[in-house]
């Protein structure tokens, strides 16, 4: 079709696009700036999430995301939607706590080689080494027998438990999202 037969969205369809992307708004306007410095945005609406900092006002608030929400319409919302979607996906620590559990079930450490492949392939900008040699010191450090294990083993499996998740978290945290 040509441009002159599309029929335009009704009145209320716009409306309900508006209010769609306010709610986008007050969402970017609660990010913390570090998050905010993740995603897509064009300089006219990182100014006003800038902005959006120092009102305090509610109504302000609600006035200010609709122009946020302009804003977003006028850039066009598809990249940011999506990676506001990736930014704030509720089962990322799930995944993430997941994985530690599937290293630490592994027996050996060639057992280890696809759940890396997996982690990678969902974040591949990460270092494979680095992941490598952490996973295979938490396999290291795993309890066999907890309950006869002595402090220091515990505390081992506890340091390396946690210097894994954090290098996931990292990597999640450094993810492009765009």
């Amino acid at each position: 079709m040509t441009e002159y037969n599309d029929t335009p969205a009704s009145k209320t369809r716009r409306k309900q696009d508006m209010q769609e992307l306010q709610e986008v708004g007050l969402t970017l306007m609660e990010l913390k700036p570090a998050q905010q410095a993740r995603l897509p945005l064009n300089d006219p609406l990182r100014n006003a999430l800038d902005e959006a900092r120092r009102i305090s006002n509610l109504d302000a608030r609600r006035r200010h995301a609709l122009f946020v929400g302009r804003l977003i319409s006028d850039s066009g919302p598809d990249a940011l939607l999506q990676a506001l979607a990736t930014l704030t996906d509720p089962t990322r620590q799930q995944r993430l706590q997941q994985w530690t559990e599937q290293v630490i079930a592994c027996e050996n450490v060639k057992e280890l080689e696809p759940i890396l492949h997996q982690v990678l392939e969902f974040h591949p900008h990460g270092d494979r080494q680095s992941l490598r040699n952490q996973a295979r010191n938490l396999v290291k450090a795993r309890l066999d027998n907890p309950a006869d294990a002595s402090t220091e083993q515990r505390d081992r499996f506890k340091r390396e438990r946690k210097k894994f998740q954090a290098l996931l978290n990292d990597l999640e945290k450094t993810a492009p999202l765009y």
